[in-house]
């Protein structure tokens, strides 16, 4: 499931970009030494002399610290992921549900959801085989479900899967799970090809020690279109065709992953043609791609938002006022602007705009003067320095934000530069992004002030894993440590219908009440921008989790 998005809108039909981020969404060929040789032999069908026949040359801006799914919680691992991994279900370019290990999709129309909406009924294909030839099963399924609730593992969806009682498997390719109560973003949240989704082998790890710790991290053995045969830490993931895939063998031979965090660094990667195809590149080099010979630039909206977040354990941010004075500081549209260039959407709530429970609320219009009579009624008033103190206590903190990404670089220091204009000290402290989101992580352990936030939802406007009380960090992803009764329940019973009226109506509530409160401030919805070989064929980005989604039909 990558926890971020609904039925597809125009803007996602032209196909998307995963991330979160979100996707989110991210992404390599030949070999020499540890470097990418450009060919200069073209291959069948191919126009370009640098273009390697057979193998495919990504780049991520990230390495991935486990590739076991049930301790996953970034994106460039959900990404990498699905090249290895398959869920019950996955999404289409479009934003729609198709089948992947099942058959069919399960819907109250085909009996796969019961009327009372708390079973559903999954039937799997069979002939499927995991990466070692083993046969894949419903145990397998529900063995996932068992790890993912199991208390002694590190999972960020524990709290997701805890909504589902039981899963049986009447038979090896029926799994039927048995919820609660009515849960409507089930099929998006569970078995979803994306983080927090993917099917784990109960025969390689059943036996597991502590599963935490398994070396399964490092050498993971999937049912998906490819297989893991190489890992240089820091640099290099060299992936190779599964014959024995089911969805059909992959054209293509090889696919090779570098990590390159530097943008920059990816862009003369492009231009040098040592990428196939570069998936995280930044807004300003939009316009320098769409000159490159024998390169297709593509943009594409994604469900991944940046986001302002809180950390309400920490003082000065458990005080409302103070979060929405800082709000109020904020130009959030020019910062967008300054730092996407045009090519990404503002942010207003936690929820797209192009989703149907979206209701137009928005987050604290720009209004320092506002912001600077909220502080003073606070008790923050400025001194002889220019910088605001209450009892002797200077209003300061840290701005955490990641080191990968260019644009957050612009928008922290916007953001400093509002704040200290308002008269507070802001330090801005870039981190990696392993070292924020791991588990544990910064983020993950409450270890922040403020933080440049991300989340790539899926379809569904569901955001319990980010806004009850029982979502808290390191359990799921409230990192703002937010709670508020009434957001409980609703939250809960706009899940617990598939009525979408009932359920926009309570969105509309909760986006309300959070723009309200402030735990989060929305930033920006990003545009996700690609550079790919012109003899890369049948890449189609997918709008919400893994780029991997078609790989087996690529062709190079």
């Amino acid at each position: 499931m990558t926890s971020a998005r609904p039925a597809s809108s125009p803007a996602l039909r032209v196909s998307r970009c995963a991330v979160r981020v979100g996707a989110l969404a991210c992404a390599m060929a030949m070999l020499a030494a540890g470097c990418t040789k450009v060919g200069t032999a073209t291959g069948p069908g191919a126009s370009n002399r640098w273009t390697v026949p057979g193998v495919v040359r990504m780049a991520i801006i990230a390495e991935p610290n486990t590739l076991n799914p049930v301790l996953s919680g970034l994106i460039q691992e959900g990404y990498m992921e699905g090249a290895i991994y398959d869920g019950l279900v996955m999404f289409t370019p479009s934003g729609e549900l198709a089948p992947d290990l099942a058959t069919q999709v399960p819907s109250q129309t085909n009996g796969g959801i019961s009327a009372d909406g708390k079973t559903i009924t999954y039937h799997l294909r069979h002939g499927v085989r995991w990466q070692d030839g083993a046969p894949f099963t419903s145990a397998d399924v529900a063995f996932t479900y068992q790890t993912y609730v199991n208390p002694k593992v590190n999972s960020f969806y524990t709290a997701t899967y805890q909504r589902i009682v039981s899963v049986s498997t009447p038979d090896p390719y029926t799994v039927v799970l048995h919820l609660r109560k009515p849960f409507a973003a089930a099929l998006v949240q569970f078995f979803e090809r994306a983080t927090g989704g993917y099917v784990i082998p109960k025969h390689l790890l059943e036996h597991s020690p502590d599963i935490n710790t398994d070396d399964f991290s490092r050498h993971p053995v999937g049912t998906g279109p490819w297989k893991l045969v190489r890992w240089d830490h820091g640099s290099l993931i060299v992936l190779r065709a599964n014959g024995d895939y089911f969805a059909g063998a992959p054209h293509v031979d090889e696919v090779d992953v570098r990590i390159v965090a530097n943008p920059d660094t990816q862009l003369e990667m492009v231009r040098s043609h040592e990428l196939d195809l570069a998936a995280q590149l930044v807004p300003s080099q939009y316009a320098q791609l769409q000159s490159i010979a024998g390169v297709r630039a593509v943009l594409r909206p994604t469900y991944l938002e940046r986001f302002l977040t809180f950390n309400l354990r920490h003082a000065p941010f458990g005080d409302p006022t103070v979060r929405r004075a800082l709000a109020l500081a904020l130009d959030r549209a020019r910062i967008v602007q300054t730092a996407y260039n045009g090519t990404s959407t503002l942010g207003q709530t936690l929820i797209p705009p192009w989703s149907w429970a979206y209701d137009g609320t928005g987050a604290p219009p720009f209004d320092p003067a506002l912001a600077r009579s909220l502080l003073d009624r606070a008790g923050w008033t400025v001194g002889a320095n220019g910088m605001r103190a209450k009892n002797g206590q200077p209003l300061a903190f840290i701005l955490l934000n990641q080191t990968e990404i260019t644009p957050l670089s612009t928008m922290a220091q916007e953001m400093q530069r509002a704040w200290r204009d308002l008269g507070v000290d802001v330090q801005i402290r870039n981190v990696p992004r392993n070292v924020i989101y791991g588990n544990p992580g910064l983020a993950t352990d409450g270890k922040f002030d403020a933080l440049i936030d991300d989340w790539g939802a899926d379809t569904d406007p569901d955001r319990s894993f980010m806004i009850e009380t029982k979502s808290f960090a390191p359990l799921s992803y409230n990192d703002a440590f937010y709670s508020d009764p009434d957001v409980d329940r609703w939250s809960e019973q706009a899940v617990a219908t598939y009525d979408r009226a009932q359920r926009k109506a309570l969105y509309s509530l909760i986006q309300r009440r959070i723009n309200r409160d402030l735990p989060y401030v929305g930033l920006v919805w990003e545009g996700r921008i690609f550079a790919v070989n012109t003899d890369f064929l049948n890449f189609e980005p997918e709008a919400v989790s893994t780029d991997f989604w078609n790989s087996q039909d690529w062709r190079i």
